[in-house]
């Protein structure tokens, strides 16, 4: 046997006993997450983990009338953001501190079920992975978003979407940093989203059930218990302004300068 032979059939050997990478799903619960203060009366933090729910909740979101654009994090317009109830807060899920390093590059693949009120609504949704830094104690970039018009419009019974896919770019996550994740309203394929309804997102509930609501990560991640571990001010200089905090240093900033116009 030759030394090339053997080298090949070593990597063979080697790729043969090499354990396959697990996918995690992050499931989206309806409890408020420890990892970022609250946004007060106009946004919460939900907590996201590994975790399978087991009874379903909702959130509701009023529709707009398309072709909806801009609707980025963190975007106070209405119809935007998800919101818990119709006009009500916006709402962000978080999960739980990372217990280890990982970087997260291949293809997210969504489970999300809902339901729009009548067929009139044409109403889909849009979703967003950012990467809070526990450096910083703030998000720091975004993994991608989901393609704009990509996911079919909803129907008026519950049911779930598992496209489009999201191809992230590849980013490096240290213990104890979180994953973010925004759903967004946006217009079903191919229709434009009509004003004066709404539509419905169905979560936490049990496996393969209505509600069954998760993004599926085709790396393995593992989760600590969730606690605040926000950096203090007082043991890093390099903290930077949580997202509530920026945005509304960003509309303080917009007042002034509208004022000085």
């Amino acid at each position: 046997m030759t030394p090339r032979t053997k080298l090949v059939l070593a990597l063979a050997w080697f790729l043969a006993v090499l354990p396959a990478q697990a996918a995690t799903k992050v499931f989206l619960h309806d409890a408020a997450s420890k990892g970022i203060l609250p946004g007060g009366a106009d946004i919460t933090f939900r907590q996201a983990n590994s975790t399978q729910g087991s009874a379903k909740v909702t959130a509701v979101t009023n529709s707009i009338a398309g072709a909806i654009s801009g609707q980025y994090f963190p975007s106070g317009t209405a119809g935007h953001i998800i919101t818990k109830t119709g006009g009500g807060t916006r709402t962000l899920w978080i999960t739980d501190p990372l217990s280890s390093g990982v970087t997260i590059s291949g293809t997210i693949t969504p489970n999300l079920w809902g339901l729009e009120s009548a067929a009139q609504c044409n109403c889909g949704a849009r979703y967003e992975v950012l990467r809070w830094s526990v450096a910083t104690g703030g998000i720091s970039s975004s993994l991608g978003r989901s393609s704009d018009g990509g996911l079919s419009e909803w129907s008026t019974s519950a049911a779930a979407r598992t496209s489009p896919t999201l191809t992230p770019t590849s980013t490096a996550f240290n213990a104890g940093d979180r994953i973010v994740i925004v759903l967004y309203n946006d217009d079903g394929s191919a229709v434009t989203e009509a004003n004066g309804r709404n539509w419905t997102l169905d979560y936490d509930a049990g496996t393969g059930v209505d509600g069954d609501t998760y993004l599926s990560f085709t790396e393995s991640l593992s989760f600590s218990s969730d606690s605040n571990n926000a950096p203090s001010q007082a043991t890093t200089s390099e903290l930077r302004l949580g997202p509530v905090l920026w945005e509304m240093a960003r509309a303080t900033l917009l007042g002034l300068a509208a004022a000085l116009a």
